[in-house]
């Protein structure tokens, strides 16, 4: 991952303004229909047709680059290879939804002559069941539990890094709304969560050595206020083409949300791809601002043509 120095962040105040709006009463693109959607249930305009109770993405992808240079009489060849995993199973029932997430991404470049060096490396599984507690206007009750870790062996800063080490658990009990629409006519599909809670962290580690303390916290198991935007969205352009995209940004306090916001850990997860039959152009970017992790901000990001499996 590149560093970056620290910067305030303001967005982890921006969930709290949905929850003084109401829910999102319509789409409407092209020869669409316009959906109207609440917390419990997703019906179309033009029908009584009720989604689908499960509804589940698959989406692994590879993507290779070879280069070759020579200079100086000397040729040298370079291999680089990425494969990404993005996976969602979402149940939608009418006392109680559950929706799981998995992003896995490993990459690996290859030059002649040297070792393979680990360029790319991530592991983010989420579960979250959720309930509703309020009809009008629409707030669920949601549990979170999401677990980050790497794949494989490596160094940050000269730090080693391993399978679950470290392994950040982050568990979350909030207050928001959850809007989708998976009817199977549509073209587009799409999930929105947002909300606000409290939230815990633990962080497991064995060689590796955590960076920072912060006041007032156990080393290896902090808390405070968190908040939370998750959105996915399918697009089918055409019966060959089609256009994902998904981004999660969440945010923890640790400390006072007003008085030190640059210690509070947070994080944002994009992917998006367009698509023609298997192949595709992806884009992936992930950011990390977690002082047990570094001192400074994090960011890993790729665009790669890949072939969808």
């Amino acid at each position: 991952m590149k560093l970056i120095r620290n910067r305030t962040l303001s967005w982890i105040y921006f969930p709290m303004f949905f929850l003084f709006f109401p829910p999102v009463t319509g789409l409407c693109s092209g020869n669409l229909s316009v959906l109207t959607e609440t917390t419990d249930s997703v019906k179309n305009a033009e029908s009584d047709e009720v989604p689908t109770k499960w509804h589940f993405d698959f989406h692994p992808s590879l993507g290779m680059t070879l280069g070759t240079t020579n200079y100086e009489s000397v040729k040298t060849t370079d291999l680089q290879w990425l494969g990404t995993l993005n996976s969602n199973i979402d149940y939608m029932g009418k006392k109680w939804d559950f929706s799981t997430s998995l992003f896995a991404q490993y990459g690996q470049s290859k030059k002649s002559g040297e070792p393979a060096e680990k360029i790319k490396d991530a592991f983010i599984l989420s579960l979250t069941p959720s309930v509703p507690v309020i009809k009008n206007p629409a707030i669920r009750l949601f549990l979170e539990t999401t677990a980050e870790t790497t794949l494989g062996k490596g160094t940050l800063q000269n730090n080693p890094t391993g399978f679950c080490d470290p392994l950040f658990l982050y568990q979350t009990l909030f207050l928001g709304q959850k809007h989708y629409s998976y009817q199977k006519n549509n073209r587009i599909q799409y999930d929105l969560t947002y909300g606000l809670g409290y939230a815990f962290q633990q962080t497991f580690n064995n060689k590796f050595q955590v960076q920072d303390s912060i006041a007032g916290q156990r080393q290896g198991f902090e808390s405070g206020f968190s908040g939370l935007v998750e959105f996915k969205m399918d697009y089918a352009i055409s019966k060959e083409v089609s256009f994902n995209f998904s981004t999660k940004a969440l945010a923890l306090s640790r400390e006072s949300i007003f008085s030190n916001l640059d210690s509070a850990r947070k994080s944002i997860l994009l992917t998006t791809g367009i698509f023609f039959r298997k192949i595709g152009l992806e884009y992936n970017y992930h950011y990390v601002h977690d002082l047990n992790l570094s001192l400074y901000s994090m960011i890993d990001q790729s665009l790669m043509l890949t072939l969808r499996l």
